[in-house]
């Protein structure tokens, strides 16, 4: 069978464009608006369907990845499952917003297999496998050449050989390049006897204060891929001023913008200087014209910060990309907050006293050992917050890291907290408070965005 006849099998077949045809068409007519919104074969004038044809011809023949990106037509199974979490990127899938990568590598009996890659403006998504003959195989996290100046988020660790992994870069005031070249390393465990002897056990605290060193994993397999991304897919996005001001529990601030990308959408928000607060956190939604809402992102990065303030500026909520809504309006409903006054925490580590705590946190005791301090802190249930991070400073603002920290969690009850103060010896402690408290709205604030 040519590659003519397999073509016209897909237009017996399907309804929707595949996502490499589709950006050829929008490329011959000069990248117009309307390339946002995916066309349907049927709604194509047949001039520029005879175009699409010709330029069809000449690529399946050229370029293997737009061959790969028909053979991957219709939907994607796995990769329908793997993104099951993400109403975002289940939309992506669903409208074959997704570029079909298929390299391979193998090393010392591991492959490692780039498949699909779903990018925009702000976001790359790199779906890959791992095979091998071990129980469990996991990718250490990626670096990148050249340095990509974004958050990473890792695959998961210890999965079965061909799941279906992911690694995430959100880029905050920059955008995506054309593309880069990734490298990571891959480690394999194989089920552990039951004979073999178990760990001493020692008390939890004194593991955090002084943990044993675990011996270096082996590196079986190190990989390294050039990634490059069609523009077609990089150049989408949609800024939207906004400049709306608003009160929240007494703090004055002002949606400056929205963002519309196919993975994700933002909005920007900018707190008055005279602020008694930072803003750290919202809980908002979208709703379009038919009723339609669109939450806050259900896994992933949920906002990003201000280099220069404690304060969340970027607020993440599911796509409405391929909704094509054209009314939009933002509803907030609570705020998180970081009262200025209570950057930091101060403890009284021998009298065991905190004069103050965030919302939802108690203090229980602390105890010192020749390592140093540890804390114990019960945190309201339900409450899914970390409300200290890793550095802690003494009473003349030396900082110093904690290394860890330790959760225990019961169903029913509240969670308990562990701190440890490593090599730390002083009377008083000053914690790094990531937030002071919460507060709900009687009636939304609503805000329309377009």
């Amino acid at each position: 069978m040519t590659r003519n006849e397999e073509y016209r099998q897909l237009l017996e077949q399907l309804d929707k464009t595949p996502p490499a045809l589709e950006y050829t068409l929008q490329r011959a007519q000069t990248r117009e608006k309307a390339c946002r919104r995916k066309r349907r074969l049927l709604g194509v004038p047949a001039g520029s369907l005879a175009v699409c044809f010709t330029a069809f011809v000449l690529l399946v023949n050229l370029f293997p990845t737009f061959a790969y990106a028909c053979g991957g037509v219709p939907v994607l199974r796995e990769l329908a499952k793997a993104v099951a979490w993400s109403p975002s990127l289940s939309a992506a899938v669903e409208n074959q917003y997704v570029q079909p990568i298929g390299v391979s590598q193998t090393e010392n009996g591991i492959t490692a297999t780039v498949e699909y890659v779903i990018v925009d403006q702000k976001q790359v998504n790199i779906f890959f496998t791992l095979e091998g003959e071990y129980e469990y195989l996991s990718a250490e996290m990626p670096t990148f050449s050249p340095v990509q100046r974004c958050s990473v988020l890792g695959a998961d660790f210890r999965q079965p050989p061909g799941t279906l992994l992911r690694f995430t870069l959100d880029y905050g005031d920059g955008n995506v390049p054309d593309g880069f070249t990734m490298t990571f390393p891959v480690f394999g465990e194989q089920t552990v006897e039951e004979d073999a002897p178990a760990p001493l056990e020692r008390p939890y605290e004194e593991e955090l204060l002084s943990p044993v060193k675990e011996p270096e994993r082996e590196i079986l397999a190190e990989f390294t891929f050039d990634l490059h991304f069609d523009p077609m897919y990089t150049d989408l996005g949609e800024q939207i001023p906004v400049q709306k001001d608003f009160v929240l529990d007494g703090q004055t601030l002002t949606v400056t913008e929205a963002e519309v990308y196919p993975t994700h959408v933002r909005i920007r928000v900018k707190g008055a200087e005279e602020n008694s607060a930072w803003l750290k956190g919202l809980e908002f939604y979208l709703e379009d014209e038919q009723g339609n809402r669109f939450e806050t992102i259900s896994s992933g990065i949920v906002a990003s910060g201000d280099q220069n303030t404690p304060a969340n500026v970027s607020f993440r909520l599911e796509s409405t990309y391929f909704s094509e809504s054209e009314h939009l309006t933002l509803y907030i409903t609570g705020a998180e907050w970081l009262d200025k006054a209570h950057e930091r925490v101060e403890i009284d580590l021998k009298n065991q006293v905190a004069p103050w705590l965030p919302e939802g946190v108690a203090l229980v005791k602390a105890k010192e050992y020749p390592d140093g301090w540890t804390l114990q802190f019960t945190v309201e249930e339900g409450l899914q917050k970390q409300p200290f991070s890793m550095t802690f400073y003494d009473e003349n603002g030396q900082s110093y890291e904690m290394g860890s920290q330790g959760f225990s969690v019961s169903d029913g009850e509240d969670s308990g907290l562990h701190i440890p103060l490593p090599d730390y010896h002083e009377d008083r402690v000053w914690l790094e408070a990531t937030y002071s408290r919460f507060t709900q709205e009687a009636e939304p604030v609503a805000i329309p965005i377009k």
